[in-house]
């Protein structure tokens, strides 16, 4: 079957026959029958059939002019009656096509069939087509283009400068500026054996893979969060760096594929082909408190069979999840066949506590990277760990045997200890809309529910009335005890994953206990504190912060978290707690990111403070004789003994700290995928919804495309069928993205969607060579590129050309260089580049520059401190930036960067005011423009002021100034004169030009 060409394809000759399936029919299906076709008829009007064509009066065959669809496509935007009515009006060439059809009598064969999309014929490899200018074409690309623009009378633009085509080609293939020394080499010897060579060498380079990975993570939505309200970070940058090797590498891409859909499946998979398959895992995960497991993971599979439709096949198929696709040739059925490759991994969130609907923890199966000299330290640091374990065994065993004897003077220090009594809680009451506490047996608090508020205040009484002993006399102390749990993350004591907390507040009144029946007449009394005093403190929070009076202040206890931990404040004077009265407490944490406490209890002292305190089952144990101990008894008295034996504490801290060094080494993780043992039974979902399954169905694949595989029906099977060469879409998919990051916009202008509603190839016969071409050579991207840069069409000069504003505005016939906007992580790139700032090194965790303040504490219930990463680490590459999605990094989304919620196929190129404010005022533009005024004045300190400049503007954009723009900068530097170092606003001015952040 021959596959429905370009409308564009065909040139404007009003004496060319027009060809109505290959040319007309393709322009009435995607612009008129969505309104006018078998389904729908607005205003009751009929176009997919001739017969309601003609005689509604529509088209008057041999009349352009008397025809309504010819003026209604001719009307300009924005007019009542332009049609189509939605979307962009048709292009110039297509509605010449349809007046050549009209003229030429509208024939509409009896016979006529519609053919079969374009997008789904396998792709042939073409005959080059001849051309009547031969000495221009360097590269069988250049006779498909140059053909075209013969057709269109129009001539192809000379080759760019050097300078130009240099800059051009490095930023395409590394998306670094070339050294000014590198510049002046091609200058001198611009020939096509100098540029082949320097294309050779950067495809070499270890930042081709950088720059080049960037397009694919986009597509893979990768981020380091899980994205939702919650967004907690998850490790998976190893799949980032494994994307970046294998581009280095020139992994084919058919390979490059089946591990990433499927590594994990492939015979003895290597540990990276199981990282590879961090692709499918970067999917969004929602963890909030009160989300249903099933239905997160049901969407999880629905956005990965989404996701390999629009990278594998161009095509949108999430538009299958409730009915058949209303353009193009897949079925509801065929959707959920393909979800039934995608049905048989593990849930990846789930209920931490199966006794709390909302409590919801992120999980999956994850692997440990092999990193050998991090694991040999570990080995040594676990071993020092079990010796100071095995000494304080010892050590306890030591107290245990001399717990009789030491019993003897316990009496003393009861004696001498403050008395505790534990307060029975009251009317608590959270701010958390979701919370429930519950009072346990040792009368301490436990708070659970689904996720734990930004913010929190714990307000609660402790009446007399509810007391043990009452009244209560000569109160010295309130007692704070921050007790563990088993039902809080990691057993706290904080409620949120770091487990930490801030107190901020901690104030307690004295006031009537109106349930109580007594009559007290207690006016609320504020009790004042003296002083306070915790079990640990963290640096800058100390526990005296919590009665500062100053609510930004507050106690904290990081990295002391996994213990319990007490707090005493002491008051200013006694008090008592009378028949009638109660303690208001309120503990206020405000300090946000759900740093809160998890379980607690309160108690009051009398007596010296400053003594050592006895719990009162230490008392009550020493009031009987020794052989009366129960064992629970004799445990406590162990555990009180040890709690003040300065060897076993020494043994303590020391276990402490090998324990964090331990934690320092473990192994870094990656998420991957993994296969159920028992694959799931899959079904239709009715109207899309999981609550309503259907047939059952069985893996398989589209009938439109090529045959379903043979083989079991996993992922290993549909990876393997997706880069068939068979496949008729997935090498013109792919290669027209690869010409998207070259041009700007692809062969097909809308890369997203190759169906029946894209946009038809403005060169189908290039299209399809260059897909033939890559898959004979190996699914090389490499080769592949090199194919491209090669060319005299991507060589040309870029400057605008007036005689092609009317006839070629959007540059669709590839009559000149592109030039466009660089994206986000270059321009960054650049600046750092230019500057001298830039880092080279490779791999490892994201990184955090320099970012406005508060912005991450302000974002969703798990934000985190942004901590600026160290010394050269924020300087290295945008691909290695941390990608949070509740909050993605600020000037990345300035230029139109995503947040990586799904896949993107083709970024938005906008032109808007913040953009250059950013590049005014950002720091890392701020820090790059002041480095890169040092680095003039340190490798031109002797030059002129134009020699500098000279120097500065060759940095930026790889040529000399004119004159003209010489006398600007020199002004400006005089302007500048009074400032430190004038060259810092000739820099900043330098890196705002349009010309330093376009691609040309």
């Amino acid at each position: 079957m021959v596959p429905v060409t370009s409308v564009a394809d065909t040139p404007p000759s009003t004496t060319t026959p027009v060809e109505f399936g290959n040319q007309v029919y393709p322009i009435l299906q995607r612009a008129c029958f969505e309104c006018h076709g078998a389904e729908k008829q607005e205003a009751g009007l009929r176009l997919d059939r001739r017969e309601d064509l003609i005689e509604s009066g529509t088209v008057e065959p041999e009349d352009p002019q008397a025809s309504e669809l010819l003026r209604r496509v001719l009307l300009p935007r924005g007019h009542d009656e332009i049609m189509p009515a939605i979307g962009d009006p048709l292009p110039a060439s297509q509605i010449d096509t349809l007046r050549r059809w009209i003229a030429q009598g509208a024939r509409w064969p009896d016979t006529f069939v519609a053919p079969k999309h374009w997008a789904y014929v396998a792709p042939q490899r073409p005959e080059l087509p001849q051309t009547r200018q031969s000495d221009w074409p360097q590269s069988p690309i250049d006779h498909f283009v140059l053909r075209r623009l013969e057709d269109h009378n129009i001539q192809p633009s000379p080759q760019a400068e050097p300078e130009k085509l240099i800059r051009r080609v490095y930023l395409d293939l590394v998306g670094l500026p070339p050294a000014p020394h590198e510049v002046q080499a091609f200058v001198r010897d611009p020939s096509r054996r100098q540029f082949e060579s320097i294309v050779d060498a950067l495809l070499g380079r270890p930042q081709f893979g950088e720059r080049w990975a960037r397009p694919w993570l986009d597509l893979a939505r990768y981020a380091d969060s899980h994205g939702f309200q919650r967004d907690n970070f998850r490790d998976i940058w190893a799949y980032r760096d494994w994307v970046i090797d294998a581009l280095n590498d020139d992994m084919p891409f058919d390979q490059f594929t089946i591990e990433q859909v499927a590594g994990d499946l492939l015979p003895d998979a290597t540990a990276a082909q199981k990282i590879a398959t961090g692709f499918h895992r970067c999917t969004p995960t929602n963890v909030e408190a009160g989300s249903l497991p099933e239905e997160t993971r049901i969407e999880q599979v629905i956005d990965r069979v989404n996701t390999t439709g629009a990278v594998w096949l161009g095509t949108t198929l999430e538009c299958c999840q409730c009915h058949d696709h209303k353009y193009d040739p897949f079925t509801t059925q065929e959707y959920y066949q393909l979800l039934a490759y995608f049905n048989n991994t593990a849930q990846e969130a789930d209920r931490a506590n199966p006794k709390q609907p909302s409590s919801i923890k992120f999980q999956g199966p994850s692997m440990p990277l092999a990193q050998p000299a991090r694991d040999q330290q570990r080995i040594g640091v676990q071993q020092q760990l079990d010796e100071v374990k095995q000494q304080q065994q010892r050590r306890r065993r030591q107290l245990a045997a001399s717990l009789d004897e030491w019993s003897v003077g316990l009496a003393e220090t009861i004696e001498q200890s403050p008395q505790t009594y534990t307060l029975d809680i009251t009317e608590f009451e959270s701010q958390g809309s979701t919370d429930s506490h519950e009072r346990l047996d040792d009368g301490s608090i436990l708070l659970h529910g689904g996720d734990p508020p930004d913010q929190d205040e714990y307000r609660f009484l402790a009446p007399a009335s509810r007391q043990q002993v009452a009244p209560i006399r000569q109160i010295t102390a309130i007692r704070l005890d921050v007790l563990l749990d088993d039902s809080l993350p990691g057993k706290g004591p904080g409620r949120n994953d770091r487990r930490n907390f801030v107190l901020n507040e901690f104030k307690v009144e004295l006031v009537s206990d109106s349930a109580s029946g007594e009559t007290a007449d207690t006016p609320p009394r504020a009790i004042e504190f003296s002083a306070a005093k915790a079990s640990f403190s963290q640096k800058r929070y100390p526990v005296a912060d919590a009665i500062d009076d100053n609510p930004k202040s507050g106690w904290a206890i990081s990295p002391q978290q996994g213990k319990p931990h007490w707090a005493t404040f002491t008051l200013q004077e006694p008090i008592d707690l009378a028949a009638g009265q109660a303690f208001a407490i309120t503990m206020t944490q405000h300090f946000g990111r759900a740093l809160t406490i998890g379980r607690f209890k309160i108690s009051a002292l009398t007596g010296n403070v400053d003594a050592r305190a006895v719990p009162e089952a230490i008392v009550a144990a020493a009031a009987k004789p020794p052989e009366k101990w129960s064992a629970k008894e004799r445990k406590s008295l162990v555990d009180f003994r040890i709690e003040h034996d300065e060897n076993y504490q020494s043994l303590g801290n020391k276990l402490d700290q090998l324990q964090r060094r331990l934690d320092q080494l473990a192994p870094d993780t990656t998420l991957v995928m993994v296969e159920l043992d028992q694959p799931r039974m899959s079904t239709v979902f009715e109207r899309g919804d999981y609550r309503s399954p259907g047939a059952a169905v069985q893996p398989g694949t589209p009938a439109v495309l090529h045959p379903s595989p043979d083989g079991p029906g996993d992922r290993l099977t549909l990876a393997r069928w997706l880069v068939s060469r068979d496949n008729p879409v997935v090498a013109r998919v792919t290669v027209n993205r690869w010409w998207a990051e070259l041009f700007g916009n692809g062969i097909v202008t809308t890369p997203e969607d190759f169906g029946i509603k894209g946009e038809p190839p403005s060169h189908p016969r290039l299209l399809d060579w260059l897909a033939i071409e890559w898959m004979d050579n190996g699914w090389s991207m490499k080769k592949l590129l090199k194919t491209i840069v090669m060319s005299a069409t991507y060589q040309q000069s870029s400057n605008v050309r007036y005689d092609l504003r009317e006839i070629d505005p959007d540059n669709r016939l590839l009559a000149r260089g592109a030039r466009f906007r660089m994206d986000a992580e270059m321009i960054r790139d650049n600046a750092l580049a230019i500057s001298g700032l830039l880092s080279l090194r490779q791999h490892g965790p994201p990184i955090r520059p320099y970012q406005p303040d508060g912005i991450w504490s302000k974002v969703g219930g798990e934000a985190y401190d942004y901590e600026v990463s160290p010394g050269g680490e924020q300087h290295r590459r945008g691909v290695y930036v941390v990608v949070k999605r509740g909050s993605p990094y600020p000037s990345f989304i300035n230029f139109d960067a995503t947040a990586r919620l799904a896949c993107t196929v083709k970024r938005s190129r906008t032109n808007t005011p913040l953009q250059a404010l950013t590049l005014l005022n950002d720091p890392v533009y701020v820090e790059a423009a002041k480095t890169l005024a040092a680095r003039i004045n340190a490798e031109r300190g002797d030059a002129s002021i134009d020699e500098k400049v000279d120097y500065a503007f060759q940095l930026c954009t790889a040529r000399k100034p004119n004159p003209s723009e010489l006398a600007t900068l020199r002004h400006l530097y005089h302007q500048q004169s009074h400032a430190d170092d004038p060259l810092y606003g000739v820099a900043t001015v330098l890196l705002n030009l349009h010309e330093t952040i376009t691609k040309d």
